[in-house]
């Protein structure tokens, strides 16, 4: 468990009565030009001690506001996917989400940003997960740090996320940084969990409620949604050196990694590219089955819209016949709208009935 966040509080309350019976005793003391002069000295000091916690209040307010300014920023410039989808959530929820994507993202920039200091990055990253997890946070670094650091330090508080999952998250990078390509569908399918899988639990996590049947379902999720990525990105990651797609599905098809190098888009490619994209949108189901389970404040709507806004991209990649080379594969924000109502079909499926056709 977390240790509790300690603030410094006065009993201001008792001050005022302190401060009530310091009056009656200089009207009724026979000393009383004394007793006035001691008590009005205390009842000054009293009156700035009551001013003290409002101050301190209002301090927290103010770098609560700034905390949450800064991991919505971050997450409108870099997740704007989810971004779009969060707005179904309640607002509390809604910035917890947004400060778990936040302090992700500072893996991410450790890592893509640090060209040669990647490793010195991942362990910056569990340095500050440490920190967090021991309510050490105040010495973190520029201010917008320190803000995101400020944000999920509350976030993983009120939501119980356990530390495990972001440890997960970090080992899915130090396999980026070793691992160029992959045999099989499972060994590719452990490295999904741990870079993706990993988020889906903790987004269940604020969404809520999670249980053991809801958490194989939640990783499917964010697996279904981490394949997508790399059918996406294939010809981006040759240019880092790494062919994700497993050299089982490359031989069945007839392929090499040179053949994807080349950029070629044939019959060949085309086979194993509707291949994978059949596995992602089976992905898609089995997380969708668990959708039902989450609380319906707005969680299960805003978790259906991402599942079928991801889902989009692959009808976008089907669309340019199967061609990631020459452009990115997206959806434009009309096609996102556009999209909302399959959302809220999935959003309204009840536990037992049929997955809606909206993958």
């Amino acid at each position: 468990m977390l240790p509790p966040v300690r603030f410094l509080t006065l009993p201001t309350p008792a001050v005022g009565a302190t401060r009530c019976l310091c009056r009656r005793l200089c009207v009724r003391s026979p000393l009383n030009p004394w007793w006035q002069a001691g008590f009005a000295f205390f009842d000054a000091g009293s009156r700035i001690a009551g001013v003290i916690p409002a101050v301190l209040k209002r301090g927290a307010v103010d770098a609560d506001r700034a905390a949450a300014d800064v991991v919505r920023d971050i997450c409108r410039r870099h997740a704007r996917s989810f971004y779009f989808a969060s707005f179904f959530l309640p607002r509390r929820k809604r910035l917890a989400a947004y400060s778990v994507y936040a302090f992700c993202r500072l893996l991410d920039d450790a890592t893509d940003n640090n060209p040669g200091g990647e490793l010195r990055g991942i362990e910056g990253f569990e340095s500050a997960l440490a920190r967090v997890y021991e309510g050490d946070f105040d010495d973190c670094g520029d201010d917008a740090t320190a803000g995101v650091m400020r944000a999920f330090a509350r976030a993983v508080r009120e939501y119980d996320i356990p530390r495990r999952y972001f440890e997960d998250l970090a080992a899915g990078c130090r396999m980026d940084l070793s691992v160029r390509t992959y045999d099989t569908w499972p060994q590719l399918e452990n490295y999904c969990y741990h870079v993706a899988g990993v988020v889906g639990l903790i987004m269940s996590c604020i969404f809520g409620p999670i249980d053991e049947a809801t958490k194989p379902r939640a990783i499917a999720m964010g697996n279904a949604m981490q394949l997508t990525n790399i059918l996406r990105d294939i010809g981006e990651d040759l240019l880092r050196g790494r062919v994700y797609i497993p050299r089982e599905d490359l031989e069945r098809f007839c392929l090499a990694p040179a053949d994807l190098a080349a950029g070629k888009v044939d019959d060949r490619f085309r086979g194993l590219m509707s291949h994978e994209i059949e596995r992602a949108r089976a992905l898609f189901r089995t997380g969708a089955e668990g959708l039902c389970r989450l609380t319906d404040d707005g969680s299960r709507l805003t978790a259906s819209a991402m599942a079928v806004i991801y889902a989009g991209i692959l009808r976008a990649i089907e669309r340019q016949d199967y061609d990631v080379f020459s452009r990115r594969a997206r959806l434009s924000l009309l096609q996102k709208f556009a999209r909302i109502p399959a959302a809220r079909r999935l959003a309204r499926r009840r536990e037992g009935q049929p997955i809606p056709d909206v993958f």
